[in-house]
């Protein structure tokens, strides 16, 4: 028998919705995959691809100055499913994954088309599928994907609004589409417990020389992979509590206080129980008590500062599946950030001598479905319970909140964000980084250390440390010093 997917209530609606506008859509599943069920909280149709045109006759003929130049969008809608881009399906799926809580990602793509349209896409359609796994997939070396490797494919008949769900192992090439059952959660939908925390970081990366050629995200992503095994290694308690990893993350004391009301308590379903999670990092790694590895440096990237880690898994999970969410949204953030601050900078110029400190952007969260007449201006995942999941986004200091705003409606195809969550601050002042790398001062509001200049090679160590509760504290920052070859 194929997988069960509990999709909430909320999201055939949306469904009926797209189907009144009478077109062909594709777009992105949100949800969870477990190995019991798979859950559905959201789905969000693919933007139509867009062209930038430059308008010549705007370009300064003396100067050529690039400013000069104006760019017009033009919406290029495909005529069919055939003729539409994988890669815009999967530059999609990522920029919705970066707006996902630990937990919560993309598992699979929904269609809506004509019977004969679907019929002659099935190829296509695998084809997507495989293709967003790929782009989804590229940072394995960082965050699990996990041990489930199922995608859902879900195809709705337009004529005759017939839903067919499927599933496909995007870890073996040649598997075939298994049938799977589509069930819809009514009375509330399903419990979520929230997860968050609050996560102190001072990662120094040395750059080797011999990587003279090589991107700065690819620096990064390098240097954040023993970052990275450490936090695999950590130590993590839920509220307070060391515990198994095998055993139920809400305990039959819990399940009692909540479920008081039995099958029949409606709405009270919908709960979101809040859980308080500590990291306890190691201040070196294994490697570390070997002999230490000498290599010629050209640059140093420090990346120092707290960041706002949340997760959400359903009240079924274990101890073990609140950790890895956990664990995985703290590198997502991470990466998310200097993939943003690398394709909105070019931050590393070859040759450049001295230092460089950049402003990565701060996360925002807000509700993806607010209850009705819930949405105020409460703040934390406790004050939140029964509202439903969070999304996020990144914004950086010249940004409005309103761009984040319409970004959301965009790229997860919403009507209206009520509240934006500030559950960051806004980056320190220059002079912070002239002080020298300090746990203690970072932990206690927003300091940021820079790099040792007097340092003309590293070795492969790092010093870690974590700070749980909800209270926000400043955002990452990134330093980049030049060593000279004196």
């Amino acid at each position: 028998m194929g997988r069960s997917l509990i999709a909430e209530e909320h999201v055939e609606k949306y469904i009926e919705k797209l189907l009144k506008e009478n077109k062909w859509y594709t777009g992105v599943i949100i949800g969870q995959l477990t190995a019991q069920k798979d859950y559905v909280v959201h789905m969000a149709r693919t933007p139509d691809p867009v062209e930038d045109e430059v308008s010549e006759e705007n370009v300064d003929e003396d100067t050529g100055d690039a400013a000069a130049l104006t760019k017009k969008s033009k919406a290029v809608r495909p005529a069919s499913l055939e003729e539409l881009d994988e890669k815009w399906v999967s530059t999609h799926a990522k920029q919705v994954t970066r707006m996902l809580p630990g937990g919560l990602n993309v598992v699979g793509l929904f269609v809506i088309a004509p019977p004969a349209m679907l019929k002659s896409s099935q190829a296509k359609l695998r084809q997507m599928l495989f293709s967003v796994h790929k782009t989804l997939s590229r940072n394995t070396g960082i965050i699990s994907a996990g041990e489930i490797t199922d995608r859902i494919l879900v195809q709705i008949d337009m004529a005759t609004k017939r839903m067919t769900c499927s599933t496909v192992n995007v870890a073996d090439v040649k598997s075939a589409l298994t049938p799977a059952e589509w069930k819809v959660q009514t009375g509330g939908g399903q419990r979520w417990v929230g997860l968050t925390s609050q996560v102190s970081i001072d990662i120094p990366v040395a750059v080797p020389s011999s990587s003279k050629s090589v991107t700065l995200l690819k620096q990064i992503q390098s240097g954040l992979s023993d970052f990275a095994r450490n936090v695999s290694k950590s130590i993590v308690t839920i509220d307070g509590v060391l515990r198994q990893e095998s055993e139920p993350l809400i305990t039959s004391v819990e399940k009692k206080a909540k479920g008081g009301k039995g099958k029949g308590g409606g709405s009270s379903d919908s709960t979101v129980v809040s859980k308080s999670v500590n990291f306890y990092l190691p201040f070196t790694s294994a490697e570390s008590h070997s002999a230490p590895e000498i290599s010629e440096s050209q640059a140093s990237i420090s990346m120092a500062g707290a960041v706002v880690v949340r997760a959400y898994v359903t009240a079924r999970a274990t101890v073990g599946d609140a950790i890895q969410a956990m664990r995985a949204d703290l590198l997502r953030s991470l990466l998310a950030r200097c993939e943003l601050l690398c394709e909105e900078f070019d931050v590393v110029e070859p040759g450049k001598q001295g230092s460089e400190v950049y402003d990565p952007p701060v996360r925002l969260f807000c509700r993806l479905h607010a209850t009705e007449g819930g949405g105020g201006a409460k703040k934390g995942a406790a004050a939140n319970a029964g509202e439903g999941v969070e999304v996020c986004d990144y914004v950086f200091q010249d940004e409005k909140k309103e761009e984040v705003r319409q970004r959301i409606q965009e790229l997860l195809d919403v009507e209206e964000v009520l509240t934006l969550e500030e559950a960051e601050k806004s980056p320190a002042e220059d002079d912070n980084w002239s002080c020298q790398s300090s746990l203690s001062a970072m932990s206690s509001h927003q300091s940021l250390a820079s790099p040792n200049e007097t340092n003309d090679s590293t070795v492969k160590t790092y010093i870690g440390a974590a700070v749980g509760g909800i209270v926000a504290l400043a955002a990452t920052w990134l330093s980049y010093m030049y060593i000279s070859d004196e």
